[in-house]
């Protein structure tokens, strides 16, 4: 028995000392946090860190104090609470990247950098730590190894979200390739060498390229793409039609347009015909997807909404195929309503033939009340301007055609139908208007 009391002491302090070592871990926790929501933040937090010195979540919590809510900030405060988290706790990568960021903000670049390192050794895994030495090298100079740690933080950025086998964040891949721009200028084979292999960020550098006026590089890179039905690839398609069409470059935005459309099986509505769903057969691609991504003004219909119009693509009486365009208005019209429209991709100082069907019922004979199909230059209407009238009253399906050269400078039109106010009140006389099988040939 007396050979135990020694034995038994020693437990039974062991036992005293681990319970006094969790309640006063337990007490620099709570302090952290009620100083938090409290706003008495300095006091707790120093009471924290004097219960349990070697915490490492308690000293870095201290350590954001100083570099983020001090006023100024107490850097080197925060460096030694941060040596003394990374000392308590030497295995996790959080303390090590919190006290690179903190070397970093001290202009203490070697020290940053081995700190970072150090995390990257500890989680390899994680964008963050790859991402702030990728940013802490290309700062210092460093760009052949920050090129490849961006690389490597594109590469992770998709397990932002938790995904198993995710594509490379949009916003991260971006963002890394703002910071090389901002350091080394367009340079695209710094650019190239920092995308991952993968299909979506290589549609990230087109869509970046196409936004800082590199068009025909962004275009190199799209024509390696396969269409896609994915988000990212319909961005990527707005983006770089949007920025071809302002440059007049309409021949190009078509190709691009077209590539997708014909992944979607969306195609001109007969042989020669440079518009495309000539006859209201498909659903419109920026109305199919309108949820994900804006596709702008494209080389298909583009069916906005008006309070005062009823649009449908009806099935009623169509003059071919099973739909028709079918325009309801009311019986007066505060606005004029122009919201259907679709660009088409032309040669200059060529002749063109449109022609379309269309039914009418109840269409006003006054001149300022009349539907008409408007054509204008895409990008300058004032270039080019020329309508197409339908005709007034009630009438069953007849064929217009109108013929017209392209000027010189044009290289894109728009067609657009529209309907000027009415202005008679007659409620049972609503004005109807249906249209299908749009064609437009090169004479």
């Amino acid at each position: 028995m007396s050979k135990r009391l020694p034995l038994l002491i020693t437990v039974l302090a062991l036992a005293v000392w681990a319970g006094n070592f969790i309640v006063k871990n337990f007490l620099a926790v709570s302090l952290v946090a009620y100083g938090q929501r409290d706003g008495n933040q300095v006091e707790s937090l120093n009471a924290g860190v004097g219960y349990a010195p070697a915490n490492a979540e308690v000293l870095a919590a201290r350590a954001r104090y100083w570099l983020n809510q001090a006023d100024p900030p107490r850097v080197a405060e925060a460096i030694a609470d941060l040596q003394q988290a990374v000392q308590a706790s030497p295995r996790d990568y959080r303390y090590q990247l919190e006290l690179g960021k903190a070397y970093d903000a001290n202009g203490q670049n070697a020290e940053a950098e081995a700190a970072l390192q150090r995390a990257v050794e500890l989680a390899p895994r994680y964008f963050e730590v790859w991402w702030a030495l990728a940013n802490l090298r290309l700062r210092a100079g460093k760009t052949e190894p920050a090129l490849e740690d961006f690389r490597q933080a594109a590469l992770l950025s998709g397990s932002l979200y938790g995904n198993a086998a995710p594509p490379p964040d949009r916003n991260a891949t971006l963002n890394a390739y703002n910071a090389i721009a901002g350091a080394l200028g367009m340079n695209l084979e710094a650019l190239r060498r920092v995308t991952p292999p993968d299909n979506a960020a290589r549609g990230y550098l087109a869509e970046f390229l196409s936004n800082h006026d590199a068009l025909d590089q962004a275009l190199e890179i799209w024509r390696q793409l396969p269409a896609e039905n994915s988000i990212a690839y319909r961005m990527l398609i707005a983006q770089l039609t949007r920025e071809l069409q302002a440059k007049n470059r309409f021949n190009d935005a078509h190709a691009v347009w077209q590539k997708f459309s014909i992944a979607e099986g969306l195609t001109a509505s007969a042989e020669n015909n440079l518009m495309t769903n000539g006859g209201f057969e498909q659903t419109p691609l920026r109305e199919k997807y309108a949820e994900d991504v804006d596709l702008g003004e494209t080389f298909d219909w583009a069916i906005r909404r008006h309070p005062e119009v009823r649009v449908l693509r009806s099935t009623t009486n169509p003059h071919s195929g099973s739909l028709a365009l079918h325009l309801t208005f009311n019986s007066t019209m505060n606005s004029g309503f122009g919201e259907i429209s679709q660009l088409i991709a032309v040669e200059p100082l060529r002749q063109y033939r449109l022609s379309y069907f269309v039914k009418t019922k109840n269409i006003s004979a006054s001149p300022t009340e009349t539907p008409f199909i408007g054509i204008t230059d895409a990008t300058n209407p004032a270039l080019f301007n020329l309508n197409s009238v339908v005709p007034n009253g009630t009438n069953d399906w007849r064929e217009q055609t109108i013929t017209f050269s392209v000027p010189e400078t044009t290289r894109g039109l728009r067609l657009t139908i529209h309907a000027p106010q009415l202005k008679v009140i007659d409620s049972l006389r609503i004005a109807e208007l249906w249209l299908d099988d749009f064609r437009l040939n090169q004479q």
